[in-house]
């Protein structure tokens, strides 16, 4: 029999094997790493035939803490209208990124596959240098003609050090769009079903390190065609009487938060009270009038912002809001949103919701995602999360908290984690969010499977791009997976490595000082980045890792 494998090599977690016949990946054989922390790394493998579903075994002394699943490639056809000189890998195929059991998994021959090991350090774990390897168990299946073999791994070395890893006390926060759940699921919202599988997406974000979890205080009008609407997942009944008096019931909110809580979220930042880019209506909200059995749409895109009834009745929803929270201890860690990503023309609109607000719920935090530090410096807006190509024009101004997020539109030179994009460029985030001492980070779809403009369902699995709308992967970090289990992708992974750089960086600094940190930065990268200008290779990342992790030690 002919060797089963032609080749295997470790490669790291920010190397993408995509099904060719050659690798150009670098060997990656050891690398360090704190107690606490999330490990990830890679077993890239080329077999020479047909392998049915393998049998992996760990082989290693925390294989009890190692969780093996298979890369898949899925097909991206759509990367946007421009592109920067940054971006080696842009052409219709199959790209690297779902995170997938390998039980279920062939592997064809002659082209590259590999496995993704999550390594969950605990923090007693022993220090020093510990092996890892796998061992491949194939049985002859009945139809085919290969023999049964064994074939074990090469060596990797995960050398653990003493120090523990904190958390990155970034506040982070990927929009989970409640409707896409039911919608692939099948589930009503509020229901049974639909609070067992928001525990599941829930645990699943808290583990890859956001904390603050979007509320859909009413059905939030993002990303959707003027006239048309989403499913309804307003989650506050609410009632009008013939008196014309507004009454509501938070029960459905209230579960929603509680969960959130027990999964770990320690921030909420509630839907939308306008429409996005500009606050020219309201968003839509069902409510049940006297004498009626079922629910309506009362406010909607034919409402507009300054309606006299809207507002009227936004004051009685927010003072409403305002005790609930007080109430239940959460008002403090609670923030809310005017309108998403207003423009310049509508900096009065958005200026006259926003003393709305303030008016109605005194004390209450909010922020929006915007590109025009204006809405700042005019008083508008109380914390502005810049867009982080626009973030210069924000740097200097004395912010209440300092935030980013990007998107579709953010592609030139700055960092992203498109599914094109080399995994480096995701990660550098959290040596820049140490440098510019960033407080926030704001992304828009940690599960948005629909085509731009909620016109229409996408399946991610087939369809990344939203009906070739954003760059693959802009609008999701995760799959839905069987049994509403979520499937992760290389982007989550890596840009939680990013909040452990983050994490590790901060923890440095109170050990020794900022200077110091910085030093390091700038020894190893050449000098201390900016947003546009940082190392493009995945080596400076690991190395600055090494050097962080060797000064914890000193």
């Amino acid at each position: 029999m002919s060797r089963p494998m032609r080749a295997m090599r470790w490669v790291s977690a920010l190397e993408k094997v995509f099904p060719r016949p050659e690798l150009d990946a670098p060997e990656f054989s050891e690398m360090s790493a704190l107690r606490g922390e999330v490990f990830s790394v890679q077993l890239a493998y080329r077999p020479e035939f047909l392998l049915e579903p393998l049998a992996v075994e760990v082989v290693s002394p925390l294989r009890g803490d190692v969780c093996v699943r298979q890369v898949r490639s899925v097909p991206a056809e759509y990367f946007g209208a421009e592109r920067d000189e940054y971006t080696p890998e842009a052409l219709p195929g199959l790209y690297p990124d779902l995170l997938s059991r390998y039980d279920d998994f062939r592997s064809a021959p002659g082209i590259w596959h590999s496995l993704w090991l999550t390594v969950r350090i605990p923090d007693d774990a022993p220090a020093g240098r510990i092996p890892l390897a796998l061992r491949f168990v194939h049985r002859k299946p009945e139809w085919g003609t290969e023999r049964d073999f064994t074939v074990e791994t090469p060596v990797f070395t995960l050398e653990i050090l003493p120090a523990k890893l904190p958390e990155s006390r970034l506040k982070v926060t990927e929009w989970l769009h409640c409707d896409s759940l039911c919608e692939r699921y099948r589930i009503a919202p509020w229901s049974g079903e639909f609070f067992a599988v928001l525990e599941r997406y829930l645990r699943n974000m808290r583990r890859h390190g956001v904390n603050m979890i979007y509320t859909p205080l009413v059905t939030p009008p993002l990303d959707t065609r003027v006239g048309l609407e989403r499913l309804t997942v307003q989650s506050v009944a609410i009632e009008l009487d013939e008196a014309g008096r507004w009454h509501f019931d938070f029960t459905d909110l209230g579960r929603f938060l509680s969960l959130a809580e027990r999964c770990g979220m320690e921030y909420f930042e509630f839907s939308h009270l306008f429409s996005q880019w500009g606050a020219k209506s309201a968003p839509k909200i069902m409510v049940k009038r006297a004498g009626k059995r079922e629910c309506e749409k009362y406010f909607s895109w034919h409402t507009a912002a300054d309606s006299a009834e809207y507002r009227a009745f936004l004051e009685e929803l927010l003072t409403a809001l305002g005790r609930f929270l007080h109430e239940k201890g959460l008002f403090e860690r609670s923030c809310f949103h005017i309108s998403d990503e207003p423009g310049e023309e509508s900096l009065e609109r958005y200026r006259s919701a926003a003393e709305l607000f303030r008016r109605c719920l005194p004390g209450g935090k909010f922020l929006d995602a915007l590109s025009h530090a204006e809405f700042f410096r005019e008083g508008a807006v109380q914390i502005p999360v810049a867009s982080i190509d626009r973030f210069g024009e924000f740097s200097d101004l004395e912010l209440p908290e300092r935030w980013t997020y990007y998107c579709v539109s953010q592609w030139n030179k700055v960092t992203n984690q498109f599914m094109h994009f080399p995994s480096a460029r995701n990660r550098v985030f959290g040596v820049l969010a140490y440098v510019y001492r960033l407080d926030g980070f704001l992304h828009w779809g940690y599960n948005f499977w629909s085509g731009q403009l909620s016109t229409f369902p996408v399946d991610p699995y087939r369809d990344p791009c939203a009906g070739r709308a954003f760059p693959p992967g802009d609008a999701f970090k995760v799959y839905p997976g069987a049994d509403g289990c979520p499937e992760d992708s290389i982007r989550h992974e890596v840009f939680f490595d990013a909040l452990q750089d983050l994490a590790a960086l901060r923890a440095l600094e109170e050990k020794t000082s900022r200077e110091t940190v910085l030093g390091i930065i700038g020894r190893t990268f050449g000098k201390v980045p900016s947003m546009t200008e940082y190392p493009r290779d995945a080596a400076a990342l690991l190395d600055l890792r090494r050097a962080v992790n060797a000064a914890f030690a000193d």
